[in-house]
């Protein structure tokens, strides 16, 4: 098929309206009803403009909405964190418009961060809005029981048995009653408890224009909240989306990249059905930095996450928000750690969760397609984007028997290993090991390789062609950096940035058999994921002038055949968790021009050496390499070419110059949270 006619085929197959982006306890039965309720607020498709797309209530509600709320007539109260259920934080602008009072909020319950309402007894809310025919309505209900509950019940001096929660549907003609149910508050303990329920109704078949309103009466006091509630059209084939971010993953060690071991069977039949990208490259070599970078296509001296402790700035467009915008609902199946909603990952999620993906499971890849499939299960009526995340395939290395030693030759000496610990942490990552003890390791991370490939995602594709719709799904598949087995004197990964800590796998199979079959050997860059994303949807008119990424479709239409320009840096690994000395980390910065790669190295100082022992065999100022002829960066030609990289270096100093003047937000974090860092090997 000629690429113009793929092109318009695509065009066909996602057209759609654009919209802009505006600038406890708990019993694990719930946290799965969670995963299955949000993803029902959930397959890629043929969309016509005339069709209706999911309308996001929560988005639509301004002050001139809220007709009654204790915050309303008592303004004060929306800036006192103790009126609001703890752990809950309100939404930015730019995922959910105007955020009158504070109310429109993210809740954590347990390991998963939904958005609701926070609705207080007397709270009504007033929506005018047209109803397209055929339409459902998706919502939940709760009450919550914790801390600042307690105290406002002491002030207040009187405890609510329970609330009314109630939706009216009205019109010039009619007034309906449609929704009501009585809940009674939680039994009160030490931690958090709830009385919480999700529920679905069909609205008028014929559509048309109606007042939406949610009232919450009685329960004075009571910590009352709605569910991002969803109006949700009927459509004959909604649209799909998946990213998955394999966590460590490099591309070198997959079958369908040539590597010598059948690692990858399920990612190469994926391959197979899409596009491969041979060249991708990450803008850093460890997770924070890197996933801001896939999700908010900013490079790390743009979006300036640079240590443990960053926040993501508020002025960066997530590509989830410009989806949730347009009618899509996010949801999230991830690891936490560096990918936790602290650091800003949640903005335009519906539904976030932290804990399936976790390196502290033997078994995080199959937990991550369960939820998946818990998400996706009753749920493919809508335009929805998920995002899947786990460090399986992270050290400490210990997957499932038989996979652990799968690769494995017989008198091993070990059959699980977390090499940061063998090596004497942080501080001995420079240490040299025997030749048995390298092939050991990379044996064992190979073992995780392949049970992620046969517990995730080779399931779910078997589950999406099952249930018809793996033809029409977009589904991408990456990484955030790779690790280093000792190439050049290192081992795990974030010192370095030659191509087995920052070439990433990148496969995008489009619906339909778009560009099935092939390869792009040219750089590209994992800034460019997202802008690719908007489209393949038809959302490319919603790209923030912000974005660093661009679309790689001038590549796979052969209008494009240059190698693209990337800029990586190694940050600053950790901040004050780790002690100041860490901030001496040198940063190392590394680019190209073309296939040569450019790498930087600030100096090695006497107080490193303390912190580092050994230290490095080799560290220096300035290394270039051929990546035509040389891919494992072994003949540095720097002492070749010193001018035109002199230039190159000025021009980065004055970039990295002005990042040092710019602000960083700051996060703070719980011990809970740093111990999932320390249990990554990114903290001590």
């Amino acid at each position: 098929m000629p690429c113009e006619k793929k092109k318009e085929k695509l065009k066909f197959l996602f057209k759609m309206p654009v919209k802009k982006p505006s600038h406890f306890f708990i019993s694990s039965f719930f946290i799965l009803f969670l995963i299955v309720f949000f993803g029902s607020q959930i397959g890629c498709q043929k969309v016509s403009s005339q069709e209706a797309r999911t309308i996001k209530l929560l988005s639509l509600l301004n002050k001139a909405n809220v007709i009654s709320s204790p915050f309303k007539s008592n303004p004060v109260l929306a800036d006192r964190e103790d009126a609001f259920p703890v752990e809950s934080f309100p939404l930015a602008i730019t995922e959910a418009g105007d955020n009158p009072y504070n109310i429109k909020r993210r809740l954590h319950i347990s390991s998963n961060y939904i958005s609701i309402i926070f609705s207080p007894p007397e709270s009504r809310f007033d929506l005018e809005i047209d109803i397209p025919p055929k339409c459902s309505l998706e919502f939940g209900a709760g009450l919550i029981s914790d801390i600042n509950y307690k105290k406002m019940i002491e002030q207040s001096r009187s405890k609510p048995e329970g609330v009314e929660f109630l939706i009216r549907l009205k019109n010039e003609e009619k007034d309906w009653l449609i929704f009501q149910k009585f809940l009674e508050m939680p039994e009160e303990k030490e931690n958090r408890t709830l009385n919480f329920g999700f529920h679905r109704l069909q609205l008028p078949s014929g559509g048309g224009r109606f007042h939406l309103i949610f009232e919450t009466e009685n329960g004075d006091g009571a910590f009352a909240f709605w569910t991002n509630p969803i109006i949700v059209p009927q459509k004959e084939e909604p649209v799909g989306l998946i990213l998955i971010s394999l966590d460590t993953l490099r591309a070198d060690h997959l079958s369908c990249y040539g590597y010598h071991r059948t690692t990858s069977p399920a990612m190469d039949l994926l391959a197979s059905e899409g596009a491969l990208f041979l060249e991708a490259i990450s803008t850093s070599s460890w997770t924070l930095p890197a996933h801001v970078s896939l999700l908010f296509s900013a490079d790390c001296v743009h979006h300036r996450v640079m240590a443990a402790d960053d926040r993501i700035p508020g002025n960066l467009v997530a590509l989830t928000e410009i989806l949730n915008q347009n009618g899509f609902v996010c949801g999230a199946i991830t690891g936490g750690g560096f990918v936790s909603p602290k650091y800003g990952f949640a903005r335009g999620f519906d539904f976030y969760n932290e804990a399936e993906g976790s390196v502290n499971f033997i078994n995080s890849a199959e937990l991550v397609f369960k939820a998946a499939r818990s998400w996706l299960e009753n749920n493919l009526d809508k335009d929805f984007f998920l995002f899947l995340h786990t460090y399986q395939i992270h050290s400490p290395y210990h997957s499932p028997d038989p996979y652990g030693r799968t690769f494995l030759y017989p008198g091993s000496s070990f059959n699980e290993i977390n090499v940061e610990h063998y090596v004497g942490g942080k501080g001995g990552i420079f240490r040299p090991l025997s030749i048995e003890e390298r092939e050991n390791i990379i044996d064992l991370y190979d073992g995780e390789i392949r049970y992620t490939d046969e517990a995730l995602i080779g399931p779910l594709i078997k589950w999406l062609k099952d249930k018809g719709i793996f033809d029409r799904m977009l589904i991408i598949l990456t990484s955030d950096h790779g690790e280093e087995f000792y190439e050049h004197g290192a081992w795990v990964h974030g010192a370095h940035l030659y191509q087995e800590s920052i070439r990433i796998p990148l496969i995008i199979k489009f619906p339909r058999g778009i560009f099935k079959g092939e390869k792009i050997d040219k750089i590209v860059r994992i800034t460019d994921i997202a802008p690719t994303i908007l489209e393949a949807l038809n959302l490319e008119k919603a790209q923030p002038d912000s974005w660093d990424g661009r679309s790689l479709f001038p590549l796979l239409r052969k209008k494009e055949k240059s190698d693209r320009s990337f800029l990586a840096d190694t940050c600053w690994l950790s901040g004050e968790f780790c002690g100041d000395d860490i901030n001496l980390l040198p940063l190392t910065v590394a680019t190209n021009q073309g296939q040569k790669k450019i790498i930087f190295n600030r100096p090695w100082t006497e107080e490193l050496s303390k912190i580092y022992q050994p230290a490095p065999a080799s560290w220096k100022s300035m290394e270039i390499y051929d990546l035509s002829r040389d891919q494992a960066e072994q003949n540095d030609l720097s002492s070749k070419q010193p001018v035109a990289v002199n230039r190159l270096l000025l021009a980065l100093q004055a970039r990295y110059k002005l990042l040092g003047r710019l602000a960083r937000s700051k996060i703070i974090l719980s011990e809970e949270e740093l111990e999932k860092l320390r249990a990554l090997g990114y903290i001590h």
